[in-house]
Order: structure tokens, then C-alpha cells, then sequence
């Protein structure tokens, strides 16, 4: 009778091939999981990026618009044209922070001086309150955005400089604040604009 020998080193080297692709497959399952981590994360920071970058351009545009709204307050004599900083109190102002004071036209979105120690008016609980007028409506493929701005008078007797050749303006200015934003929106990114603007009395 032929006596047969078992070769314990061959199964030994089987069950290590196993547990060797084991471990790879593993390894493998790691790498693909942190792949796919990797890319949503990118994903979300791209589709970031896009809505900031569409906020702000909002923003712009809806500040552009408060600027050309400028001119047209002027032309309508919404403005108080005569210098007079009392005039523009009589008219617009109080000399105080309260809700009640008739500090803002909330029709035209153009407000008095604020005064030291108010809240400022595009802060939440801000009184009197900034009187939002909506802007321009921006869109990119299914992303839309609305804008609000309004407008303070900073100065009524702001110097007048001007850079332009042959066309100097002398006397006294009048200095626009113009606020912007694109509306608030949860979720969304949310970008605010200022810019001075100053005009001829």
C-alpha cells in the first residue's frame, strides 16, 4: 500500500493568497470610497462657487442700479437740491434712531444720514430698518437671483473733485451711499455691496 503525504506547506500558501486578496480588495474599496468622497466634496464647492459668484454679480448689478436710481431721484427734486443740510433734515430727518422718526422713504428706497451710534440700517433689527427696493433679477441655467438695494445721503456738502480733463466740476456735491444685495435666500450665498456716489447740487 502507497502511503500518501500530506503537504501542509501548500495549503498554508493557498489560505495566504486569500487572505492577501482580501486585503487588496479591501484596500481597493478604501481608495474607490475616498474617490467618490473626493469628487462630492469638489462637486459641492463648485456649485459654491457658481452661486457666490452669481450673488455677486447680482450684487453689482443691482448697485448699478442704485446709482442710476441717483440721477433720478435728482431730476425729480426727490433730493433737497438747495445745499442746505437743515432743509434735508426738515424733509427727511430725525435726530434720533427711533422706528418712528420719518428717516427713510421706503416708496424710493432713499434714506437721511445715519447717525453715529445707530445700528446700521442693513443690519438685522436695525431701526429704522433699510428700506429695500427691489433690483434686477439674475439667472444662470436653473439658479435665479433677486436683488434689493437702497440709498443713503451721506453728505450734502461733499467737495466736488473730478478727475476728467476739461471737465472739472467745482462747488459742492452731494455723497450717495448706495447699499446692495442679492435677496436672502436659505441655503444660498449672500453677498452685500456698498459704494460712495457723489453728485452735483
Amino acid at each position: 500500500m502507497t502511503p500518501i503525504y500530506l503537504n501542509p506547506t501548500r495549503h498554508a500558501q493557498r489560505g495566504a493568497v486569500l487572505i492577501m486578496a482580501l486585503v487588496l480588495l479591501l484596500a481597493m474599496t478604501l481608495l474607490g470610497l475616498t474617490g467618490v468622497r473626493t469628487i462630492v466634496q469638489e462637486e459641492k464647492m463648485a456649485a459654491a462657487t457658481q452661486d457666490r459668484n452669481l450673488a455677486f454679480q447680482a450684487a453689482e448689478a443691482a448697485l448699478r442700479e442704485g446709482e442710476a436710481a441717483v440721477a433720478t431721484l435728482v431730476a425729480a427734486d426727490q433730493v433737497p437740491a438747495d445745499g442746505s443740510q437743515a432743509d434735508y433734515d426738515a424733509a427727511y430727518a430725525s435726530a434720533n434712531c427711533s422706528a418712528k422718526a420719518p428717516t427713510c422713504d421706503t416708496t424710493r428706497g432713499i434714506c437721511a444720514r445715519p447717525l453715529p451710534g445707530c445700528v446700521p440700517r442693513w443690519e438685522a433689527g436695525a431701526s429704522p430698518a433699510a428700506p429695500w427696493v427691489a433690483g434686477p433679477t439674475l439667472g444662470s441655467g436653473n439658479l435665479s437671483v433677486s436683488t434689493q438695494y437702497f440709498i443713503e445721503v451721506m453728505s450734502r456738502k461733499t467737495e466736488c473733485v473730478s478727475q476728467i480733463q476739461h471737465q472739472d466740476v467745482l462747488g459742492q456735491c452731494t455723497a450717495f451711499r448706495v447699499t446692495a444685495r442679492n435677496a436672502v435666500q436659505d441655503g444660498r450665498a449672500q453677498v452685500m455691496l456698498q459704494t460712495v456716489y457723489v453728485w452735483p447740487n
